[in-house]
This record gives C-alpha cells, structure tokens and sequence, in this order.
C-alpha cells in the first residue's frame, strides 16, 4: 500500500513569507513556480484575522503563534518583536512547520536584531531572510 508523501510528517511547507511589524513584506518564497497567494493578500488576511498577536497563544519569549486556514491552504504564522513569519502548508498537522518557523524568526530577530530597529534597514535583510526562510521550504519538501 502507498501513502502519501507527507502524510505521516505533518506539514509540508509550500510557500513561506516574511513581514516586518508593521506589515510590509520582506520576503514570499514559493516551493512552485508561482506563490499559491500574494504576499499583499496574506498580509491582509493575518490583519483581518485579528491582530493575531492579541489573540493568539503566546509561545516563548513573547513570541505569538496562530494557525488558520484559507481555502485549500493551512496557514501558521509567528510574530517576533520586529517580524512575522508566515508558511502555507499543506497536509494534517501544522505543529512541527510551527516549531520550526518559531525557531526561523526567533533565530533570525537574534541575529540581525540591530538593523530590524526600522523597515529602511530590515529591507537591507531580505537576502540574508530569503536565504534562512528558504531553508523551511527546503527541510519540509526533503520528506
């Protein structure tokens, strides 16, 4: 009997995105060709949602965690102190794509925590954040 590819895993990252605070993006990678949604589109639906920093489960060190759906899409994301990941996945279960997001924008705010102070010098990043966040698409479609 075959089984899914992914099945057992959890989810499958298929685009990931990164925003600074204030909702600008900085970065929409695609594990396709195209991103199965704009990252201006996604920006609108986490505001929509609610601010999800107010409503969500706070995670370690303040970081806040939601996971949502939209259309045939899963949707997690992470607000850090200056950024907010995001990840479209696919498959049943979001917790592991989570874990790793948190530790992506956690480590990534760690590191580059002297220029995230503005959206000027966080635009200076969007290489080095392709590059780390690149990873989460990488890791999850090696299984």
């Amino acid at each position: 009997m075959r089984r899914r590819k992914g099945s057992e895993k959890g989810a499958r990252a298929i685009a990931v995105y990164l925003f600074y605070r204030s909702g600008e993006p900085l970065v929409a990678l695609a594990a396709g060709r195209n991103l199965p949604i704009e990252a201006e589109t996604l920006e609108g639906l986490l505001s929509v949602v609610g601010n999800f920093v107010e409503t969500s489960m706070p995670g370690s060190r303040g970081y806040a965690s939601t996971a949502m759906r939209y259309e045939e899409f899963g949707i997690v994301g992470i607000r850090g102190e200056f950024v907010i990941g995001a990840a479209l996945y696919d498959g049943p279960s979001p917790e592991q794509l989570k874990a790793e997001l948190l530790r992506t924008v956690r480590d990534f705010e760690e590191r580059h925590w002297r220029n995230l102070a503005s959206w000027e010098a966080a635009t200076k990043l969007a290489e080095p954040a392709g590059e780390e966040f690149g990873k989460l698409l990488r890791a999850a479609n090696r299984s």
